[in-house]
């Protein structure tokens, strides 16, 4: 007789049971690693939007909504958290990095806070901090615009704030009414609004030395300016309505040159510009109408079903979100519009409210 050998499994069976918890704990350690690169944000305030709200100006307080994303919204945020009114006229607020940058036009400040817990972590004032508008960063630097005293046309600036102290590094002279900003290839343009006058010019100042480089004429009292996906720089220029009537005007910047797009009429004067980068499309405000444009056709189009007088509007993801401050003492109302349905929302805001910034 033939003698038959029995083959053992038991062997291999370890060794395959080996390899693979080999792979598992590579794997795990793997997740684990990439969890500490790239921590989730912790807070309550981490899915949603925040409304700005300016408040009474001079006498009363600003503060900040939150909606989170399943729609509830919560009052005074920043109260709330910090057991504190944050002060007088929340002109804006700003998000770099983990931080938020709270813009106190009527308090003279800046208060930093943790973006997502909105616990305060600083306050940045002083003589450098002078009737403040908006902030924007770049590289740990922030810029800040200032009108300074608002009937001295010759005191505006530009404040440059070591974001890591929290500590003013300088400032920069700059002509009247910095108002909104935007950084792109590493140099800052500006909107000289007026202050309680008239301008019309957008200056540009390289951020790597925090110098003046030039200065371009682009239409009376520029309101708004946005960046397309072609990183060609729009502003929209409301043209002056006191004293002497221009019409309202929108420009194109493009390799630092400025091109007309369109001259509005003699009464015209829109506001509010925001570009949705995904479809290539623009909106403004304009005579209690909305109105949209193509990046690369013209012209406008109005929207029907979007009437109202806005103090502030932006588009994100197919909605565009109005706010209207009503009689400017009491609370104002978010309206969301749905660009593709018919469905709106309506949410009650503090006072005075201006912008809506996204987490």
């Amino acid at each position: 007789m033939k003698t038959i050998k029995t083959i053992k499994t038991m062997k291999p069976m370890k060794t395959i049971s080996k390899v693979f918890l080999l792979i598992i704990m590579s794997v795990m350690l793997s997740c684990s690693s990439d969890s500490d690169d790239d921590p989730i944000p912790q807070g309550d305030y981490v899915n949603g939007y925040f409304i700005v709200n300016e408040g009474n100006f001079a006498t009363g307080i600003g503060t900040l909504s939150f909606v989170n994303n399943d729609g509830t919204v919560v009052p005074d945020v920043y109260q709330t958290v910090n057991s504190e009114p944050m002060g007088n006229t929340l002109q804006s607020m700003y998000f770099y990095n983990d931080n938020a940058y709270l813009v106190l036009n009527g308090s003279h400040k800046i208060i930093v806070t943790n973006r997502y817990t909105m616990e305060k972590i600083a306050t940045i004032e002083g003589t450098e901090i002078n009737n403040p508008r908006f902030f924007v960063a770049i590289d740990n630097k922030g810029y800040v615009s200032n009108w300074g005293d608002g009937t001295d046309a010759t005191d505006d600036f530009i404040t440059v704030i070591n974001l890591e102290t929290n500590t003013v590094e300088s400032t920069i002279p700059i002509g009247e009414g910095p108002e909104k900003m935007l950084i792109n290839d590493a140099k800052l343009y500006v909107n000289l609004k007026g202050g309680f006058n008239q301008n019309n010019q957008v200056v540009i100042i390289d951020t790597t030395n925090n110098t003046e480089m030039s200065s371009l004429t682009v239409g009376g009292v520029p309101n708004s300016i946005e960046i397309d996906k072609n990183n060609d720089i729009w502003v929209l220029c409301r043209g002056n309505y006191a004293g002497t009537d221009t019409a309202g005007r929108l420009v194109r910047i493009k390799d630092d040159a400025v091109f007309v797009n369109f001259d509005f009429g003699m009464t015209e004067h829109p506001e509010h510009l925001s570009i949705n980068t995904a479809k290539d499309v623009f909106y403004y405000n304009l005579n209690g109408k909305v109105f949209s444009q193509s990046i690369v056709t013209s012209p406008s189009e109005e929207i029907s079903g979007f009437d109202g007088s806005y103090y502030g509007m932006t588009i994100k993801e197919d909605k565009l979100y109005t706010l209207n401050a009503g009689n400017f003492t009491s609370e104002g109302i978010l309206k969301i519009f749905d660009l593709n349905t018919d469905e709106t929302q309506t949410i009650t805001t503090g006072i005075i409210p201006n912008f809506v910034v996204f987490q």
